[in-house]
């Protein structure tokens, strides 16, 4: 359901029970057939070269092992090194501190891999009041982090009764309202930027949750195919 995401410091996410998701701890096991030597010289050569690559010679370049994976990690290396020389911070590579928000730990899918994902009657509520929220963000800012890192499950409240009944009694509609109204009160009355990973959202949810949340995250698996009506995210 969380930590690490492609679009900044951390982020991952959660995932529908299936196969599917057993099986994407291993990315690479995904790939259809293992690219032949000849192409992942040519995707090395072109990424050694500087060459913008396309999507299937990223693809070859993801069986890099041994020396072909330690030239790869170099090679970006470089383009890395070669960014931060021209952003005119030669060898510095800056970061955004975070302080941990655990909205609630209760999701709708069933990923094998996660750790985070627990079933309610693991914990002492279905979510974070909106009070703790804020005193985990001030605490936060306090230490001198920058962003608030919501992590949650995807909408609990179509799997866990305890979530959809937390929810109703404290007037929410759905974990996003909730989600929301969090980022909201954080973003107002701690200065900390919210960064959310609340699961796999439509274009109208995440139009919604733009204006209250600088950075978004979801896991690159969503992007696989799955055998359920849908996959995994954060």
């Amino acid at each position: 359901m969380h930590p690490g995401d492609l679009t900044g410091p951390a982020t991952f996410a959660t995932a529908g029970e299936s196969t599917y998701c057993r099986d994407v701890a291993d990315p690479v096991s995904q790939v259809e057939s293992a690219p032949s030597a000849s192409a992942l010289r040519r995707a090395l050569r072109r990424a050694r070269d500087g060459v913008s690559l396309d999507l299937d010679e990223a693809a070859v370049l993801l069986a890099a092992r041994g020396s072909d994976l330690g030239e790869l990690l170099a090679v970006a290396g470089r383009v890395r090194d070669a960014g931060l020389v021209d952003a005119g911070r030669p060898g510095v590579v800056t970061y955004s501190r975070k302080v941990f928000i655990p909205l609630t730990r209760l999701c709708r899918d069933r990923c094998h891999y996660c750790t985070f994902a627990t079933v309610p009657h693991r914990l002492p509520a279905a979510f974070l009041e909106r009070d703790e929220v804020l005193a985990i963000a001030r605490a936060g800012a306090e230490a001198g982090c920058k962003e608030a890192l919501f992590t949650l499950g995807d909408r609990p409240e179509d799997r866990w009764p305890a979530a959809r009944e937390w929810l109703d009694a404290r007037g929410y509609d759905s974990t996003l309202d909730y989600v929301r109204a969090c980022a909201i009160a954080v973003l107002e009355e701690t200065g900390l930027l919210p960064h959310l990973n609340p699961g796999v959202l439509s274009w109208a949810e995440l139009t919604r949750l733009k204006p209250v949340a600088p950075s978004m995250g979801m896991m690159l698996v969503v992007n696989g195919t799955p055998t359920r009506p849908f996959g995994c995210a954060a």
